[in-house]
């Protein structure tokens, strides 16, 4: 499967969250397992952000860079305010790629590219 071309807007200094339901065509759940991981890098190829699945699970009251519920299908992205607030404002590329598994012992776990695209970071204006 091809992956979808999906531009994503942050704004320096936001707390930025999105959701993402991969289901199939008939709205089955794909069973995503960790590991998973989003690059986002600048023009010359310079990683300036990564968002990885917990390898242990996060201290109380945190939330993870990428959370997953493979009963339906979900996976949360999410950047505190102190790590956007850290960009530099401008454009940058970036892909998704997660882990996949039916259990079937020939197949395997897969990796695949979700959604890639383009990352515009807005300059802020209000500090708070």
């Amino acid at each position: 499967m091809a992956a979808a071309h999906v531009p994503i807007v942050i704004d320096q200094g936001e707390d930025w969250t999105a959701s993402i339901a991969y289901t199939d065509d008939f709205d089955v759940p794909y069973n995503v397992i960790a590991p998973c991981r989003l690059d986002i890098k600048n023009t010359s190829g310079a990683t300036q952000l990564s968002l990885m699945t917990p390898t242990t699970p996060p201290p109380d009251g945190t939330i993870p860079d990428i959370n997953l519920n493979s009963e339906i299908g979900l996976i949360q992205l999410h950047i505190e305010d102190t790590v956007t607030a850290a960009l530099r404002a401008g454009v940058y590329k970036y892909d998704l790629f997660v882990t996949v598994t039916d259990d079937n012992e020939f197949a395997g776990d897969q990796r695949q590219r979700l959604i890639y695209g383009e990352v515009v970071v807005n300059q802020r204006v209000t500090v708070m």
